[in-house]
């Protein structure tokens, strides 16, 4: 209002409930303003009872009726007078004031800019609707001491129905005359634009096209199981059925759960080693949950999750799961909704980071470096499909079922969007890297090709393709395995008894019943538990009265070996004695006073210096001692090799599935289980290679049987180590802590090469130090031959096995950029086909209301134009590789030049751009 100096005169004013006796009658110069009963004054009416109040008021009550005068305010310092100048402004603003507040109705609803809002963030930070929430009530009062009315349950209902509407609508549900109720299976999933789709992306007699070229047309599937998206028993699918249940990436779950149900008996997956004990020893605390997990199936190129391609898991990864969600397999116990037509040929593979986890015999069947057509097709997609998803887990886990189904979905549809429109980018990038790999592959086999004989190369090529022309299981010879090089323990053992057989056959006399060999072996077996009673014994203090007792048994059982087998010393090392009494003379502390029987010194052959032991040893013992070392060397590799493998699997599946103390815990108890078999495996070689050192000298032997390090225990997908850093204790909770799958690290300088020297640290690592494929450095227990090759036939099989992998090498690089140029050929013709598809819901649907027609086609005509700016838009990234050949379609031709300079010309990216599909792991 205005300031006291444009004040009109006041009226008098009664004291009789300091009401006006007057008020102002309404002219023809305003409209007629509508009051409650219960608060309007009129002329002439008893208005003892009405608050004081300006008239006309809006409240809450139902009825309205027509007022007749106005008043104002019972201000004491402010009154109208109707002979004022300001009478007729102040009347006209109040009713103005008045009438738009009675048309203003409080909201009720949420807007849907709000519901857009919220599902955008949920889509790109994982977040849960509670937390979005909480987010508007600290946004609404932050101090909490006016906090609004709890509408988290409407907010809940409201932005499921926004998922469910938004995944029907962007599949074209309101342009298909059949409406919501005719949604099919998996329809409202995106698809992969670069997969093969007969009659829509496939050219003309592509089912005729060489067998050489048919890798083109193959569809790649990958498929995994995630521990982390679990889901309590909380609500039930009666409540809480979903609102669209098999429409698009979770798989129908009535059919799904019968068949599971059918098959509960069968066995779980674990061909995967050392995996099943960690999976037990995580999932037997499983009440509670309604499922453990979920399996998945992506597209093995472009990472785009299947339609119908998840599925929920009751018990971990089982057989019966898997299979129904992938669909692969044909039986009579298959239900006839998973069975695939016979024509289609099935080619299984392992991916490249687990297929060292796996057994090493003839794993080259399985391998992505080995199967043709597969170009450099890793297998490892689903596990980025997982990596950001795996956050979904503390929303989703105590979400209802059909509701936690419906997040799930909008969530893997997010994901293959972004894919979707990603695929320029992605692919031509892809392209110029396929290239350049391409180039130095196929110079580098070719300059080894030329350095061998043509006829030698000429039958490892035959050779090679006959392996790969056949199925599975391969039964011709593998031209990528190097077998029976090495001599196992066993093998050695066998011929030294073999030969002590043939000197008595030939009238050799026995010195005791105990030949020599078996007098070595003895000896060897006792150094293995001394060994192990040494690991027992360390960490004695704090073991309890049964480990107590366990270890003086162990100790009593080894002293009696002990004695037994230094009676056969005097036969075997009859001058050990005289020489044990000159060393004491010379060196008196050289005398064996150990306290327990695991320190006392084995005198075996290696002990004795060269130039003694001829007089200490009968003939042939330091030779035989010799062999056993050797063959003691490789086993103990293998063995390492073997529990690293173990190892880096079982950290593998900590990692990914693994969370909270209590799960934590039990699975590092586990795992350090396995490294202390790998602390024996390496104390065990390092003792056989010091021997063989002493008994056969320096040599050659040295390239293949080196030093090991506890920098090199490491396993096979392990980066080089970075030097040691000393951790700040407390800073991260073991649950939260990654483990490195540096198996057996630096050892501290004060010790010697014992066992007890390794222990398991954790390596923070940055992207500066290196962590990719290209900056790795391997182990060489990982590369080194099994032996020195000394025979013609092994070289030839070592050389031939280095040959077929550099040939193996350079055909995947050269598949790799045909695939890649027919993905983008496959993808431009897939947008064509959308185009046309949306063009045609245009004018497909009929309705009754014009507005809903109009809203249809214009909806359609906008998706359409989406598609052909996809479209127009991946051409001109890829250009430079459809444009080699002259042509839009690119030409696949095998025997293409390899330019140096191809995909080059790609136009120039903006560094600083955000591109959600710029992820080194997608190269």
């Amino acid at each position: 209002m205005s300031t006291s100096s444009r004040r009109p005169a006041k009226r008098p004013r009664t004291n009789n409930d300091n009401v006006y006796h007057h008020s102002i009658p309404f002219n023809d110069d305003v409209d007629i303003v509508y009051s409650r009963d219960n608060l309007t004054r009129r002329v002439n009416d008893s208005v003892a009872n009405t608050p004081a109040a300006r008239i006309p008021q809006t409240t809450t009550n139902e009825s309205w009726n027509a007022a007749t005068s106005w008043a104002p305010q019972d201000d004491p310092e402010f009154a109208l007078d109707a002979d004022g100048g300001l009478y007729n402004d102040a009347v006209d603003g109040d009713i103005a004031c008045e009438i738009v507040q009675m048309a203003k109705a409080p909201p009720k609803r949420s807007k849907v800019s709000l519901l857009s809002h919220l599902h955008i963030l949920a889509l790109t930070s994982k977040a849960s609707t509670y937390d979005f929430y909480r987010a508007l009530e600290r946004m609404s009062d932050s101090s909490g001491i006016n906090r609004p009315s709890n509408r988290y349950r409407a907010l809940f209902r409201m932005i499921m129905q926004w998922r469910h509407l938004k995944m029907l609508k962007w599949a074209g549900r309101g342009n298909d005359p059949t409406g919501v109720s005719g949604t099919k299976l998996g329809e409202l999933a995106i698809r992969c634009p670069s997969c093969p789709y007969p009659d829509i992306n496939l050219p003309t007699g592509w089912a005729d096209a060489p067998n050489e070229m048919k890798f083109l047309y193959m569809l790649f599937i990958c498929m995994d199981a995630n521990f982390r998206l679990k889901n309590q028993l909380v609500s039930n699918y009666s409540q809480d059925p979903g609102l669209g249940n098999g429409w698009a990436y979770m798989i129908p779950r009535v059919p799904y759960e019968r068949y599971v149900l059918s098959r509960a008996n069968d066995e779980d997956i674990h061909t995967c080693v050392g995996l099943q004990a960690l999976a037990k020893a995580n999932t037997k605390y499983s009440k509670g949950l309604r499922y453990t997990g979920v399996g998945g199936v992506v597209c093995g190129r472009s990472e785009m999750v299947m339609p119908l391609g998840v599925g929920n898991l009751q018990k971990g990864e089982r057989y019966p799961n898997m299979d129904y969600i992938f669909g692969s397999r044909r039986t009579e116990h298959w239900p006839p909704e998973i069975q695939i037509p016979e024509s289609i040929k099935l080619i299984p593979a392992i991916p490249k980071l687990h297929e060292p986890s796996h057994s090493g015999s003839d794993h080259q069947t399985f391998s992505f470096n080995t199967i043709p057509g597969v170009g450099e097709t890793d297998g490892e997609c689903i596990e980025r499909l997982w990596g950001p998803h795996n956050i979904l887990g503390n929303a989703t886990k105590t979400q209802g079922p059909g509701s936690r189904q419906d997040v799930l979905d909008d969530h893997f549809n997010f994901w293959n969007w972004e894919k979707y429109v990603g695929f320029g980018r992605t692919l031509a990038r892809k392209f110029k890297a396929a290239v350049a790999l391409r180039n130095i592959q196929a110079e580098g086999h070719r300059g080894l090709t030329e350095a061998l004989d043509s006829d030698l190369v000429a039958k490892w090529e035959k050779l090679c393709v006959e392996w790969e022309s056949e199925g599975f299981k391969k039964t011709k010879k593998n031209p990528y395995q190097t077998d029976g090089l090495e001599l196992t323990e066993a093998q050695v053992k066998k011929e030294l008894a073999e030969e002590e057989g043939r000197r008595l056959a030939a009238g050799g006399v026995a010195l005791h019943a105990t030949g020599p060999s078996a007098f070595l072996v003895m000896g060897l077996d006792i150094e293995d538990t001394q060994r192990r009673v040494r690991r027992l014994a360390k960490d004695q203090f704090n073991l309890t009265l049964t480990e107590k007792g366990t270890l003086a048994d162990q100790r009593n059982q080894l002293t009696v070996r002990i004695r037994a087998w230094e009676r056969l010393q005097a036969i075997y090392m009859p001058g050990l004695l005289q020489y044990r009494t000159d060393l004491i003379a010379r060196v008196p502390t050289a005398a064996d006073d150990s306290e327990y029987p695991e320190d006392s010194k084995l005198w075996l052959p290696f002990n004795i210096p060269v130039e003694y032991r001829a007089s200490v040893c009968i003939a042939g013992l330091p030779n035989a001692e010799e062999k056993l070392r050797t063959a003691q060397c490789y086993d103990a590799l293998e063995n390492v090799r073997h529990i690293l493998k173990i190892k880096s699997r079982m950290v593998h599946f900590k990692n990914k599935n693994v969370r909270g103390q209590r799960d934590g815990t039990r699975s590092r108890s586990v795992i350090d289980g396995v490294h202390e078999r790998a602390r024996a495996a390496a104390a065990k070689y390092r003792a056989a290679r010091s021997a063989k050192m002493n008994l056969s000298g320096p040599g050659d032997w040295e390239l293949i049987l080196q030093e090991l390090r506890d920098t090199d225990l490491r396993s096979y997908q392990d980066p080089s180590r970075l030097r040691v850093r000393q951790a700040r204790k407390g800073t991260l909770e073991d649950d939260q802590m990654e483990v490195i799958e540096d198996d057996v690290l630096e050892a501290e300088q004060e010790h010697g090469p014992d066992e007890s020297d390794t222990a398991l640290y954790n390596e923070p690592r940055t992207r500066r130090d290196g962590t990719g494929e290209t900056r790795r450095t391997l182990s060489w227990i990982w590369v080194t031959q099994s032996r020195t090759p000394d025979a013609a036939d092994e070289t030839d099989d070592i050389l031939r096995s280095e040959w077929a992998k550099s040939r193996a090498r350079a055909l995947r690089a050269k598949e790799e950029v045909l695939l890649i140029k027919e993905e983008m050929r496959r993808t431009l013709e897939y947008l064509k086909h959308q185009v046309a598809s949306w063009t045609a819901h245009s004018t497909s649907a009929s309705t009754e209301s014009k507005g809903l027609a109009e809203g249809r086609a214009g909806f359609a005509r906008c998706q359409a134009s989406l598609q052909y700016a996809l479209h127009e838009h991946f051409i001109a990234l890829w250009q430079a590789p459809l444009g080699v050949d002259g042509d839009n379609g690119g030409n696949n031709n095998e025997n293409a030049d390899e330019d140096d300079d191809e995909g080059d010309d790609e136009p120039e990216e903006d560094p600083q751009a955000y591109d959600p599909n710029d992820n080194e792991d997608n190269h």
